[in-house]
């Protein structure tokens, strides 16, 4: 009951203010202004200067590239005929750059009332990434490409059919790609 009460007196005290139209109209401008305005994508964990990600399409030209080299071995397997191949990747391509480190440290020395003598040390450091200029440009440096790791191969292949060309067609994606027998399908095309 006590809550009811407390309720009962709330909405009394907010028929007394005037205008409370405006204001409860002014506070939903200012919610709806926020959603439109406010970015809900998730954030980087990671700063630009230690792991930058070169995107989706630097990833989908590495896939096809690599469809490609792999369509080109598997069609020279006897008996597989036309090769197609389509890989699905866990993630996309990071580069590491090169970074700088700037360490400063200050020390600070304090002498109480008492005659003690109270030293603080601050430390900061600051990492950003080693940039060059190339013909008017400026890009980091690139230590290391982290390609992204194979998930699921599909093979279709006009040879399929044959249970040999089929395992000939398995090992060798196995081979190539480092990845599980449940990770590859093969399917027989036309």
């Amino acid at each position: 009951m006590s809550k009811l009460k407390f309720l009962d007196k709330f909405f009394q005290k907010l028929k007394k203010i005037k205008h409370i139209e405006i204001i409860v109209v002014g506070i939903l401008a200012v919610i709806i202004l926020f959603i439109v305005f406010h970015d809900f994508s998730k954030p980087q964990t990671s700063s630009a200067s230690e792991v930058s990600t070169s995107g989706t399409s630097s990833t989908f030209e590495y896939a096809k590239e690599l469809e490609t080299r792999i369509e080109g071995a598997l069609s020279k397997i006897s008996g597989a005929g036309n090769v197609k191949v389509l890989l699905t990747f866990d993630g996309v391509k990071e580069l590491v750059l090169a970074k700088q480190t700037d360490e400063k440290t200050s020390k600070t020395n304090n002498q109480a009332s008492n005659g003690t003598l109270n030293s603080t040390e601050t430390t900061t450091v600051s990492t950003e990434p080693v940039l060059i200029k190339e013909n008017g440009s400026t890009n980091p440096i690139v230590l290391m490409e982290i390609l992204p790791e194979v998930k699921g191969v599909i093979v279709i292949a006009q040879g399929a059919n044959n249970i040999r060309v089929k395992l000939d067609l398995l090992k060798a994606i196995q081979a190539l790609l480092k990845v599980d027998s449940s990770q590859v399908e093969i399917f027989a095309g036309n």
